[in-house]
């Protein structure tokens, strides 16, 4: 597999994961369409919500001193979509509201790897991705949320870094056990807090440039890997959320 072409891939999983704290799913494709320069191409983007966090999202958040009356997860979006807008390595840049819970974005791109270091300001080397080649000649994408690199990611995450939801993350609370933190939601924010956290599953579907030969994820089709992970497991980073797969 032409090396390029899976780089751009890459950069793509990253673009999925900016917006994932918010969703129930994010599913991301990726179209390298320029043969002669394979990091070029197109990207199309579905999330869908969920009602209790935007709730959540919607009190805690201190966006609201801007004046907007929008959703809070509305002004998310569109925060994502204006930075895309602003590098001059993107171009059609498109995410609408399809219905009360959901949105879809497109846009296109000339080149994937500097479009990502625009998006990550001063972490342009950043280490939330990975890709390596192996010895039998395959290329292994690895993707590791941490505490060590939840800077990185917050950074690119407009509302990880609002004050008053930052309190709620691994930063945080890292200290506390899983039954603790959702004793804590539920005295703070009410009853139905731990329920929506115990059935919140975040999902990431990846559609590869190649036939996946290996993964921890669940592969759907040759080319498709499912990523999942309880937004506990995140909102306390106890251990890395560490996915892989090769191409």
């Amino acid at each position: 597999m032409n090396r390029n072409r899976t780089k751009a891939f890459v950069t793509v999983i990253l673009l999925a994961l900016l917006m994932v704290l918010s969703s129930c799913q994010v599913t991301q494709n990726v179209n390298c369409t320029n043969s002669s320069d394979p990091l070029m191409g197109g990207s199309s983007t579905t999330i869908k919500t969920d009602s209790f966090f935007e709730g959540v999202l919607e009190d805690l958040s201190s966006w609201k001193s801007t004046g907007s009356n929008d959703p809070v997860v509305d002004v998310a979006i569109s925060s994502f979509a204006q930075n895309l807008s602003n590098s001059k390595y993107s171009d059609s840049v498109r995410f609408i509201k399809t219905d009360e819970h959901s949105y879809s974005g497109t846009f296109v791109f000339t080149d994937f790897k500097k479009l990502i270091q625009d998006l990550c300001g001063e972490y342009k080397d950043q280490n939330l991705l990975t890709l390596t080649t192996t010895k039998d000649g395959k290329t292994r994408l690895e993707l590791n949320i941490s505490l060590e690199n939840y800077d990185v990611l917050a950074s690119i995450v407009p509302f990880l870094s609002d004050p008053n939801f930052e309190v709620w993350g691994p930063k945080y609370n890292d200290y506390l056990s899983e039954e603790e933190y959702k004793e804590l939601v539920s005295f703070v924010l009410g009853e139905e807090g731990p329920a929506s956290i115990d059935s919140s599953i975040i999902t990431i579907t990846l559609k590869a440039p190649g036939k996946i030969t290996s993964t921890n994820g669940t592969i759907k089709q040759n080319n498709t890997v499912e990523f999942s992970f309880p937004l506990i497991k995140f909102l306390l980073l106890h251990e890395p959320l560490y996915f892989y797969c090769e191409i």
